[in-house]
């Protein structure tokens, strides 16, 4: 199982940078990227119920757990975020393009934080 979660976790990180990288290089966000930015959410969500269930220690508090927790919130949030900007557009949209890279520097903090050290 903890396989499947790194997997789905992983494809969280590709997603999501696609997603966030997408919107910042084109300077607007459009509606596949919100779309990728669904599927990178629903991505983290399962790979992190996954490797919650599969915790011996389920409610240890750590860098990875709190940074990881933290950016689940964080990214559902921005989720939420980009569609509202992308319904609305106006200063929501201007003002998800200055968060995005920093939301996504957070997520990927947790991400790091989980990678075994050699």
């Amino acid at each position: 199982m903890l396989v499947i979660a790194i997997v789905f976790i992983s494809s969280a990180l590709v997603l999501y940078s696609v997603s966030i990288w997408s919107e910042r290089i084109s300077k607007g966000l459009k509606p596949w990227m919100v779309k990728t930015f669904i599927s990178a959410f629903a991505c983290d969500l399962i790979g992190t119920s996954i490797m919650f269930c599969q915790a011996t220690d389920r409610f240890q508090l750590n860098l990875h757990s709190s940074c990881g927790y933290a950016a689940l919130v964080i990214m559902g949030l921005h989720l939420v975020w980009a569609l509202i900007a992308l319904r609305y557009h106006g200063p929501a949209e201007k003002n998800f393009h200055r968060f995005s890279i920093m939301a996504w520097t957070i997520w990927l903090v947790a991400f790091l934080s989980g990678v075994p050290r050699a």
